[in-house]
This record gives C-alpha cells, sequence and structure tokens, in this order.
C-alpha cells in the first residue's frame, strides 16, 4: 500500500485534508503552523543547497504532506524556475530510494498515481547468443501506451528513454524494471511541476519565498546552512558591521554589507534586527528594508579590486572577493 509520507505529490492539499478531517485546508492555514513552516524551511534548503530532500522530514504523515505543499507554495511564490527545478528532482531523488524496496503491486499503483497505466505482458527478446549457441532473452514484463510513455520520457535526458532505444510494439513501450523506476522518477520531477502550476497562493507565502532566494544565494556560493560566523569576516566586512554598531555607516558601504550578509546566507529577521540596532529604526521599517534587499535575486557585494578603487578595503587581505574570502575562512576555522 502506497504512504502519503513518502509519496505526497500522489494526493493533493485539499484532497489529503478532506480525507482526514473532513474539510479543506489550506496554505494559508499551514503558515500559521510553526512546526510546519519549520520543517518546511529545512526541506527546501537541503533541496536547493544540497540538491537532497530527507527522507524523513516530520514525524508524521501531515507533516510530511503539509511541509510538501507549504514549501511548493513558497517556491512557486518566487517565481523562481530554477528554485522549482531543483525542488523538483529532491523529491524525485528521496521518492526513488522508497520505489527501490516497493514491490511490484506498489509500483504499478504509484504510476497509475502519476498518470502512467502500466499494464502488465511479458515479452522475451533475444538478447545474447555465447559461443555455444545458446541464447539468453531480456525480460519485459511490463508496457506502457506509446502516448503517455512520450508525455514523461520526453523529459528525460538519458538516451535510455528514446524511442529508438525503446522495445516498441503495436503501440506500446515495453519496460522492465529497472527503467520503470526510472521513468518513474522522472514522472514524478515533471508531476511536482504541474502541481506547482496549480497551487493556489496569495501574499501571505509572498514572506516565506524569500527564503528561497537566501537559499539559491547560499547554494551559488557553496556555502553551507549554518548560522553567521562573524569571526570569518573579511577585513572589509569587519569594518562595515563595526560603523553600522557606530551608527557612522554611510550609504554605499551599508549597501555593500547587506549585499554581502546575504550572499552568506543571512536570514530575514537576523539582517532585520541588524538594520534596526544598526540605524536605530523601527522594527516594522527594518523588515521592509529586509525584505526589499532579499527579493533581489543578483544581490553581490563588490569584487576586492572595485573595493580598493573606491577605498572601501582597509585592508589587503589578498583574497578576490569578500564572499570568496568569507568562505576561505570558513574552511580555516573547521580544520583548526
Amino acid at each position: 500500500m502506497l504512504t502519503y509520507s513518502k509519496y505526497p505529490f500522489i494526493i493533493s492539499l485539499e484532497e489529503y485534508s478532506k480525507m482526514n478531517y473532513g474539510y479543506r485546508i489550506d496554505i494559508n492555514s499551514l503558515l500559521e503552523n510553526e512546526k510546519i513552516v519549520k520543517i518546511s524551511k529545512k526541506r527546501l534548503g537541503e533541496a536547493i543547497t544540497k540538491k537532497v530532500s530527507p527522507l524523513k522530514n516530520g514525524d508524521t504523515t501531515d507533516e510530511e504532506v503539509y511541509s510538501f505543499y507549504v514549501s511548493l507554495a513558497a517556491i512557486k511564490a518566487s517565481n523562481s524556475v530554477i528554485a522549482l527545478d531543483l525542488f523538483a528532482k529532491a523529491e524525485a531523488n528521496r521518492a526513488s530510494y522508497f520505489i527501490d524496496y516497493e514491490d511490484e503491486e506498489n509500483l504499478i499503483a504509484l504510476s497509475n498515481a502519476m498518470g502512467l497505466k502500466i499494464e502488465k505482458e511479458l515479452i522475451k527478446i533475444p538478447w545474447i547468443i555465447n559461443t555455444n549457441g545458446k541464447i539468453t532473452y531480456r525480460m519485459l514484463p511490463y508496457y506502457v501506451k506509446m502516448e503517455d510513455y512520450l508525455k514523461i520520457a520526453v523529459n528525460a535526458q538519458e538516451n535510455a528513454f528514446r524511442l529508438v532505444n525503446s522495445f516498441l510494439l503495436n503501440g506500446k513501450v515495453y519496460l522492465d524494471i529497472k527503467i520503470l523506476k526510472r521513468l518513474l522518477e522522472v514522472g514524478i520531477i515533471v508531476k511536482i511541476k504541474n502541481i506547482s502550476k496549480d497551487l493556489e497562493i496569495n501574499d501571505l507565502v509572498l514572506d516565506f519565498s524569500n527564503e528561497i532566494f537566501r537559499y539559491l544565494k547560499l547554494a551559488e556560493n557553496k556555502i553551507p546552512t549554518s548560522k553567521i560566523e562573524y569571526k570569518a569576516f573579511p577585513p572589509c566586512m569587519t569594518s562595515f558591521r563595526e560603523l553600522l554598531d557606530k551608527g557612522k555607516i554611510d550609504e554605499e558601504r551599508l549597501y555593500q554589507y547587506i549585499a554581502f550578509l546575504i550572499s552568506i546566507g543571512i536570514d530575514e529577521e537576523e539582517l532585520s534586527d541588524i538594520l534596526a540596532n544598526g540605524l536605530g529604526i523601527s522594527p516594522n521599517l527594518s523588515k521592509r528594508i529586509a525584505k526589499a534587499f532579499l527579493s533581489i535575486e543578483d544581490l553581490s557585494p563588490y569584487r576586492c579590486d572595485v573595493m580598493k578603487k573606491k577605498n572601501l578595503c582597509p585592508k589587503d587581505c589578498g583574497g578576490k572577493h569578500p564572499v570568496l574570502v568569507y568562505k576561505k575562512n570558513l574552511q580555516d576555522m573547521s580544520n583548526k
């Protein structure tokens, strides 16, 4: 029997909530649940920065299903095609672990849930003839109609899924168990992307979507998802931090400092606190500023050579970019 904790994409959010509670639960209601939000953030972070989704995200089926849909809603709100692709592939990779251990009945049930109607019909193809004339056959126990197969296979990059490399007979594509499992993985990616198109979101999810840009920055800069390590800051950013703490930072240095913090993965709450304390502004204003900066996809501080030309570099640390210096310092600290 298929379980929704393993394959949350095979049931809609509305169907799941009505089946278990008798009424519809929407994304907004889930955003009020702190535990679901926390699990969703972790699920997103792992998918985008590490390209994996944990086998266990929550303690219950509710938490698995709801965190999946909250994560997907946040991605849709961000309009990031890259994030959607990373998330869908990570979830498909997670599901592939469970698929490997499923029996034939569950594999066919999962295929049907994906809109890929699999039928059983064994054919044997002469495959290898040894020197003694003995024939080894390739066993293909399943088939899918060609039009259904192509809807999924067209999204696969492997040559194994091309029709020219498949066994086609009377409009049927015959499969062995290995190809069936791999086809399911590709189908899951397609399924998740299609779910995203139909998912209803509103302004409340936009707050969450800023997490997507943060995770994308971390992935781009290959920085681990952990707390900010101020001791690893390059001299320029240490200087900017001190100026901000004293309330003496100018606009250009402030912009560079914010860009740096976002590039190394600061979250909205911490950035908002830094701005409120350093600039002496209200928490509401600092939160709006933080949110605005976090929504900028291509934000990055100057390279070190530009810092020097603009007299923003207090000490030559030998680096090429503040983010790269931070990464190196982090590695040096972890090796001690």
